[in-house]
């Protein structure tokens, strides 16, 4: 592939993230605060349960729409477009929401426009890049993690305190990442002629893969499950584990949670950019990827236990080291991995809406683990890292069967 089409993807990559990463680790936690501090964690978990249905819902037909559109403009291009757009205007309604119904209207709005542009940008990748390179590929595409979220921590937890100013920002960000990326693109349009006739029973039908029949696709999609649930608790909460587990503004007199946040947030990401970088590639030259994948995983679980002690903040910062690297090597090698399982390229987008409910469904399941391991006071922090180190080596452990791939 070319550097040019690597590095725009890349960026596209990253202002996506940008684009939520900060939405879901500082600003809602702050919103649901400011709308309900006492129940401001039952608050969080009920606007995230709703979000990741309605994304989950959304991915899956933007994934499968965007595999039959016949526009001139191509099959993935005007779903980035569009997608951008509404995410942009979903900024608006969060920020002026002043309960918990308006929050909620909010975070549905923004799930389905997020998802009709992530879905056809993820899309691209089994399109145009061949299996030799998609480690590689994967690899540079994993920076969109790390650095969307050390960059959206930077701005909206450290440079700017305004709330306008925070969405403003990241509003900002998305587009200037997407429009090269969605502009510049080679997306052939699909003729009409090789559109398959509609049917609705057939097309919900298509959302279901056969675990029989595809083992090694249900593995996948079951390990990615665990692992981003466990990921999902520990990032989602981190800002409340700060304020109310380490009293972090004690700690540091004069300072806030949300400054933790993007010190921590900051130190994962180097981690995090040197070992997606590092595991994606030697993946492609050793030509496996359920070591790195299932070891990141194992990583990831010693990381939640740290936190799960609740102990200084110096040990806190080595655990979010090792959790950064952890991250970045499962990014990369996962999203390559799991490309080279999809049951059929010509349906990739559809595939890929049905793993990327593995995604969507942790934002879920973690909120409904949360409410229950919290305990009624919701500060057991202690049980909820425990839980969440537990799934993160389930996960890894479910990547070893996987046959198809070495």
């Amino acid at each position: 592939m070319k550097p040019s089409f690597i590095a725009a993807f890349t960026l596209a990559q990253i202002g996506a993230y940008v684009s939520f990463m900060p939405l879901f680790q500082v600003l809602l936690p702050l919103k649901a605060q400011t709308i309900d501090s006492a129940g401001k964690a039952i608050l969080l978990s009920q606007v995230a349960i709703l979000g990741s249905i309605s994304a989950s819902l959304a991915n899956l037909l933007a994934g499968a729409i965007s595999d039959r559109t016949t526009s001139r403009f191509g099959r993935r291009r005007p779903w980035m477009v569009a997608g951008a757009l509404g995410t942009v205007a979903s900024y608006f309604l969060i920020m002026i929401a002043h309960s918990a119904i308006q929050l909620m209207a909010g975070i549905v709005c923004f799930q389905v426009a997020f998802n009709l542009l992530f879905a056809a940008l993820l899309a691209v990748l089994p399109d145009r890049v061949p299996d030799a390179q998609k480690g590689r590929v994967a690899a540079f595409l994993s920076l969109g993690h790390p650095i969307g979220a050390m960059a959206g921590a930077i701005l909206v937890g450290g440079l700017l305190v305004g709330e306008a100013s925070r969405y403003l920002a990241i509003a900002v960000v998305l587009l200037l990442a997407i429009a090269p990326f969605a502009l510049g693109l080679n997306d052939p349009p699909l003729p009409p002629g090789e559109r398959p006739p509609f049917d609705w029973r057939v097309f919900v039908a298509g959302f279901w893969i056969d675990p029989r029949a595809h083992p090694d696709f249900a593995l996948a999609w079951a390990s990615r499950f665990m692992v981003l649930v466990a990921i999902t608790l520990t990032q989602s909460y981190m800002l409340f584990y700060l304020q109310d587990a380490l009293h972090y503004s004690d700690l540091f007199p004069g300072r806030r949670a949300e400054q933790g946040m993007a010190l921590l947030t900051t130190v994962a990401t180097c981690a995090n950019v040197a070992c997606g970088m590092l595991g994606g590639m030697l993946s492609d030259r050793l030509k496996r990827r359920k070591l790195f994948a299932a070891g990141a995983a194992m990583g990831l679980a010693a990381a939640m236990l740290v936190f799960s002690l609740v102990p200084g903040w110096p040990v806190v910062v080595a655990g979010f080291v090792i959790f950064g690297c952890a991250v970045g090597c499962y990014y990369a090698v996962d999203i390559a991995l799991v490309s080279q399982v999809l049951p059929s390229q010509k349906d990739a987008g559809k595939d890929l809406g049905v793993i990327n409910l593995a995604n969507t469904l942790p934002q879920a399941m973690a909120p409904i683990l949360a409410m229950w391991v919290l305990g009624p006071a919701h500060v057991n922090y202690h049980a909820l890292y425990l839980v969440a180190a537990g799934l993160a080596a389930a996960g890894g452990l479910a990547i070893l069967p996987i046959r198809g791939v070495r």
